[in-house]
């Protein structure tokens, strides 16, 4: 009788252990689970990460009519004629290496980081932003948590006075117009440094747009676009760069359209830049596309009036390229 209970005993634990089968079959309704789970997951982050993303375009462009609205005009794209710096015969001999960026601290909640720049900068005549001893501050409204690479911190070498980065870059670049940074407008001449001061966009160098000198209307001009950071690896890429501007890195035009296979073109970028962000080392014909790391092909966008919209790398060329400018007579939806 114990002889009985006992094997009885073995051959119900036996009963209750997982077969191969089994555990095979749990294993395969557990993969195909995660398979259908991870698309919604992942699509989920990409409209997490493109909500901040579009709350801090909102937030600059809402900066930027403040500022206009405080002093009359948009803050000029950059303090200097791209591809020039220090001033005399070369250019303009103030606010050296300062851009748009400087100018809107105070109306997007970095007040007390823009009293100490402004304290540094008048310390003397030769004041640059490339010195300023806070410059590798993140500025997390200039950021699209899409770019892996955001925060970028890290440079090829560093700023003056032995600081050891040029500082912070970030994804969000200012509209300098529809054509190249430094080339002559239709019927002007001479083409190079001093056209970067007469550009057709809302910012470019040396710039005082005035909102009613943006004829198309507020809602139908670009302001503010993203583009993708890459490494500092081979060289300097100063795309992004905001304390080392006078390159025209932190600025974009319309002439090509969002994501184009087209590398951007101006000086100081990667040696071997990534496929999705290509770059030419160029001192003529200067331009940086819009770039992003969204799904569907679209980059964010701020126009002029503070809405943002997404746009699409597929939209029609002639109507991207009147976007950027602030008398092209074309509006999009």
């Amino acid at each position: 009788m114990i002889y009985q209970a006992t094997s009885f005993r073995r051959r119900w634990r036996r009963r209750r252990a997982f077969t191969l089968v089994e555990l095979l079959v749990v294993i395969a309704i557990i993969g195909v689970l995660v398979a259908l789970l991870l698309p919604a997951v992942q699509a989920a982050r990409e409209s997490a990460r493109r909500s901040t993303c579009v709350n801090n375009f909102k937030q600059v462009a809402l900066g930027a009519l403040n500022y206009e609205s405080a002093k009359k005009r948009f803050p000029p794209g950059t303090y200097n004629w791209i591809d020039r710096y220090g001033g005399g015969a070369t250019g303009p001999t103030e606010h050296d290496r300062r851009c748009w960026m400087h100018d809107l601290w105070p109306y997007i909640e970095q007040t007390s980081l823009s009293a100490q720049f402004e304290t540094h900068m008048k310390k003397s005549k030769d004041a640059s932003a490339l010195g300023f001893p806070k410059l590798d501050t993140v500025i997390s409204s200039a950021m699209c948590p899409a770019d892996q690479l955001s925060p970028k911190l890290h440079t090829f070498w560093g700023g003056l006075d032995g600081l050891p980065t040029q500082g912070f870059s970030g994804n969000i670049v200012a509209n300098a117009g529809s054509l190249y940074f430094n080339k002559a407008l239709p019927g002007e001449t001479p083409t190079g440094p001093p056209s970067s001061a007469r550009q057709d966009g809302v910012y470019f160098a040396l710039s005082e747009v005035k909102a009613a000198d943006i004829l198309d209307g507020l809602s139908n001009t670009l302001a503010f676009t993203e583009i993708k950071m890459v490494e500092d690896t081979d060289s300097h890429d100063l795309r992004g760069r905001y304390h080392n501007p006078t390159h025209g890195g932190v600025l974009f035009t319309t002439l090509y359209p969002p994501n184009t296979t087209r590398p951007d073109n101006f000086n100081w970028c990667a040696l071997k830049p990534p496929a999705d962000a290509p770059c030419l080392q160029v001192t003529a014909n200067m331009q940086i596309a819009a770039r992003s790391y969204h799904s569907g092909g679209i980059v964010n966008a701020a126009r002029v009036d503070g809405s943002v919209a997404a746009i699409s790398e597929d939209i029609e060329v002639a109507v991207y390229n009147q976007l950027g400018s602030r008398g092209g007579g074309v509006g999009v939806d």
